[in-house]
């Protein structure tokens, strides 16, 4: 009898457990589903390839990042392939690496990722990521870490359910052409993304990038970009200015550390927003606001310093020296600034 009664206690202890664990996963889905809709934000946290119905956006590092933040997970890397120093003689090689997550020292989930040392141009050919093979083998290992990294957290939290990881989950290695909206968006529908433009600029332009997200260099190494080759007339130029001034002032004043010039970007909005004066200013290569925001994302500290070594400037802040540039040596600037993001 008290076999009896231990058994069935032990069978409604299991049923119950059962119960309970059920109810958490429903109770995590929901929360998972909530947060992702409020706090993961498109072509940042991750972006859509294609306008194939049920397909699932791919996630990037950062949406990775804030997925595993309220879970409490570490991440531990291993190195499963790929040679521990660049070959001298420049060539092609792949690395592999597998991350686990972990919580409280527990083991939640892992996931494997691989990058090669090459990337492709827009001309299809493939060239080293950099020249320098330090340079180089250090942005392939960072690579394979980010792919490896997102791979752990969609097996980890179920966000798989959301998101898929770069092109890997395409059976047919093809996608179709992103829809084109409507043309007051400036969508690029050769390269699937949006021009912007900022009041210096003459025409709606942007960066062009590789699929895994590096940027598109020339002959020459330095990045190449997509213009919308368009002229805007002037009255839309002043209702745009006009429309970023309001915005702007609902944005949170900027970090006084960052030494972008608030009088001089006022100045070349008045510019832009007049009618009777033509602007004489070269227009800029550079969105400043994407400057900005990259800057303060890298936590790059020196790169005043590291403006003035590379061009032979000799100005204190930020905006000073980007003014002063070429526009080629702004796209450089852009293309260095792009090339470390992916690395971040």
């Amino acid at each position: 009898m008290d076999k009896e009664v231990m058994v069935r206690g032990d069978k409604e202890l299991a049923l119950y457990e059962l119960e309970t664990r059920f109810a958490m996963a429903v109770r995590q889905r929901e929360l998972l589903e909530k947060y992702i809709r409020e706090r993961l934000h498109p072509d940042k946290h991750f972006y859509t390839v294609g306008d194939e119905p049920g397909r699932k956006p791919s996630l990037t590092k950062e949406g990775a990042e804030l997925i595993c933040l309220p879970h409490d997970l570490k991440c531990h890397y291993e190195w499963l392939s790929g040679p521990d120093n660049p070959p001298m003689d420049d060539s092609p090689y792949q690395i592999t690496m597998k991350c686990d997550l972990e919580r409280n020292g527990n083991f939640e989930g892992e996931g494997v990722g691989s990058a090669s040392s090459m990337v492709t141009r827009k001309d299809g050919t493939r060239v080293q990521r950099q020249k320098d093979p330090g340079l180089r083998h250090n942005a392939t290992i960072k690579m394979a870490c980010k792919s490896a990294y997102i791979a752990a957290t969609l097996n980890s939290t179920a966000a798989s359910e959301f998101f898929t990881q770069d092109l890997e989950d395409d059976q047919t290695g093809e996608f179709k052409k992103k829809a084109q909206p409507d043309a007051s968006e400036h969508w690029c529908a050769k390269h699937h993304t949006k021009f912007f433009k900022t009041p210096k600029m003459k025409a709606w332009a942007h960066p062009v990038k590789n699929e895994d997200g590096s940027p598109t260099l020339d002959d020459n190494d330095k990045q190449i970009w997509c213009s919308e080759k368009t002229e805007t007339p002037p009255e839309t130029i002043g209702a745009q200015a006009k429309t970023a001034e309001k915005e702007k002032a609902t944005e949170p004043a900027p970090d006084a550390s960052f030494s972008f010039e608030r009088e001089a970007t006022e100045t070349s909005q008045e510019a832009v927003t007049s009618k009777s004066e033509p602007v004489k200013e070269e227009a800029s290569v550079i969105d400043l606001d994407w400057l900005k925001e990259s800057l303060e994302s890298l936590g790059w500290t020196d790169v005043v310093g590291w403006l003035n070594h590379k061009y032979g400037t000799n100005g204190k802040k930020v905006s000073e020296i980007v003014k002063g540039l070429t526009p080629d040596q702004q796209k450089e600037f852009a293309s260095e600034v792009q090339e470390r993001l992916d690395m971040s």
